[in-house]
């Protein structure tokens, strides 16, 4: 069928169908124009696939405004008849979500978190998204497709140098107001649901947008460009061919994204603290399942002045559901400010903090850490503090004790349908005795941590309780571990250093410093059981000192440490 552009009321006819019909059999999505330009694409020092960077021209194009939404989608089942199991990856539980080959129980008009037909279409494939594009292609005339990477990464960064387009936010205190993350919302929903924290896991920015988990697309400010939604909410399926070494850009060889393993998405999402975007992910086109963390939008080559009657119709509709969204979902209440234990003339200790301004409050729960060690843990609060007392609204201080080994309070506000998540540690840290060397110690000796957590775990019947550090380090985090520990060496000489650890790599995994004085780096290979091993060997002065590891993962990892073992091999000087 020819398509006709009828200027009168910006209406579009399809031969032989009026408008009213035809705005029953699909949604022109709202689109936004892009500008021709050139930008540098990918980014350095970090993940090997965003690599290398490299010069970009981009032909002006069309964008879509927001994500494909499940009311459009819904459009596109109708007609066409398509269907899936109800099998798409949704499930959360304490220990987060589940890997790419789970199957869970949801589809992409209803899953644990659907609740409105304007949030971005889940549960679907790259396949499905395609089939979208090429229903909505022929039913308008007009070629919508996937974004190539390139347009994706040029649109997302909008002509923006920083590490995202509303700035640096080195502290991630900005983004809630440009996207919604892993977030305060995120976190205190998972507390209270499933016992899950981001804390010393995936971690979460030091804001709230609001929503726990997907929210109706379009709910945040846009990027320079008019884009909602770029790098947050759900990330979005683009055409192309995805690999871990980095980016082809031989530009006379166009990648047959049919032909590959590993497709790309681009834009991160709710269960993540915000990612820049030169941030790469990938799906395998065959054999992983749908899940609730991707989605997609369209773009057309080419500019046009168009508004079909169907667009203008879902937009007030949206705005609608933004408007009600936002008006009925439930306002965090925000942790206690400023906590801080201070001895008092009595042997016990005065804890106090800000008191909140919210009229919901009726008072405060005060928490004990369970151990002196809690501070350095990560998960969820209530498995490492214990509930002492709950003080009533008008009072910002309690009287309170602790053992000779130190610990640390929370302080948790009160309402009477919630509670807050709980304020920052107050610390009465009491350093152990120096670790003799030579010796075997666990992680429980270390004196400071730095940009990582510690994780226990009680003896079973098979295993001792155990000590270690944990972190994931995500593609776009360069930040540098620290764990120091105090030792008080019996001799100057040569000490044969193993360890219990892992990581993902090979190579370096972390450094050895006495002071500013680096004794050895010592690299990990999954070949070679490094509990046993005598490939790593350090000289240490005798004495007291500040011991100091240090890790610095430049990719995607998860790894830990559980002890160490320094045995003497020579008491000779060079």
């Amino acid at each position: 069928m020819k398509l006709i552009l009828g200027l009168t009321n910006s209406v579009l006819f399809l031969a032989g169908v009026t408008s009213h019909a035809m705005a029953q059999d699909y949604i022109a999505p709202a689109m936004v124009n892009i500008p021709a330009g050139k930008f540098m694409m990918g980014a350095e020092g970090g993940d090997p696939a965003t690599l290398p960077i490299h010069p970009v021209s981009v032909d002006a194009f069309q964008m879509g405004k927001y994500a494909i939404t499940v009311a459009e989608f819904r459009k596109f089942a109708q007609d066409t008849g398509f269907s899936r199991e109800s099998t798409c990856n949704d499930y959360i539980d304490n220990q987060g979500l589940r890997g790419p080959t789970h199957k869970g129980s949801g589809r992409w008009d209803n899953n644990r978190y659907t609740y409105s037909d304007y949030q971005p279409v889940t549960c679907i494939s790259w396949q499905d998204a395609n089939a979208y594009a090429a229903w909505l292609s022929k039913k308008t005339g007009i070629g919508y497709r996937l974004p190539t990477e390139q347009e994706w990464e040029y649109a997302a960064k909008a002509n923006t140098t920083t590490r995202y387009f509303w700035g640096d936010d080195p502290t991630l205190t900005q983004a809630c107001k440009y996207g919604n993350f892993a977030d305060f919302t995120g976190e205190y929903t998972n507390n209270q649901k499933y016992g899950l924290s981001n804390r010393g896991w995936i971690e979460h920015v030091n804001c709230d947008d609001g929503e726990p988990y997907v929210a109706i697309v379009g709910l945040y400010r846009p990027n320079p460009f008019g884009l909602y939604d770029m790098l947050g909410n759900v990330s979005e399926f683009v055409d192309g061919c995805y690999s871990e070494t980095g980016y082809k850009i031989d530009l006379l060889t166009k990648e047959d994204a049919n032909q590959c393993e590993y497709l790309p998405h681009r834009g991160g999402n709710w269960h993540y603290p915000a990612d820049p975007a030169t941030t790469r992910d990938r799906w395998k086109r065959e054999g992983w399942n749908v899940g609730t963390g991707r989605t997609f939008r369209l773009v057309i080559d080419g500019h046009e002045v168009s508004n079909h009657s169907s667009t203008s119709q879902f937009e007030g509709a949206l705005k609608k559901a933004q408007v009600n969204r936002i008006q009925t979902r439930e306002k965090l209440l925000l942790a206690p400010q400023n906590a801080q234990v201070v001895k008092d003339q009595s042997r016990g200790y005065t804890l106090t903090w800000t008191p909140s301004n919210d009229s919901r409050v009726v008072g405060y729960d005060i928490y004990r850490s369970k151990t002196h060690m809690s501070h350095f843990y990560g998960g969820y609060y209530d498995a490492h503090y214990e509930k002492i007392k709950t003080v009533p609204a008008n009072k910002f201080s309690a009287r309170v004790s602790l053992p000779s080994e130190g610990g640390s309070f929370r302080v948790v506000a009160l309402a009477n349908k919630q509670q807050s998540l709980p304020s920052r540690k107050a610390i009465v840290f009491v350093e152990p005795d120096a670790v003799a060397l030579p010796s075997k110690f666990d992680m429980r000796y270390a004196t400071r941590l730095d940009n990582v957590t510690m994780r226990y775990f009680s003896a079973t019947d098979k295993l001792p309780e155990a000590y270690n550090i944990f972190k994931t380090n995500k593609d776009s985090d360069k930040s540098e571990v620290s764990i120091n520990f105090k030792v008080d060496v019996e001799s100057s000489g040569w000490y044969q250093l193993n360890y219990s650890g892992r990581t993902f790599h090979k190579g370096e995994f972390f450094k050895v410093w006495q002071g500013d004085k680096l004794l050895a780096v010592i690299d990990h290979d999954p070949d070679v059981d490094d509990k046993v091993s005598d490939r790593h060997k350090v000289f240490i002065d005798k004495g007291t000192h500040q011991l100091q590891l240090t890790v610095m993962r430049t990719k995607f990892d998860m790894w830990g440490l559980g002890w160490l073992k320094f045995s003497k091999l020579s008491d000779t000087v060079n």
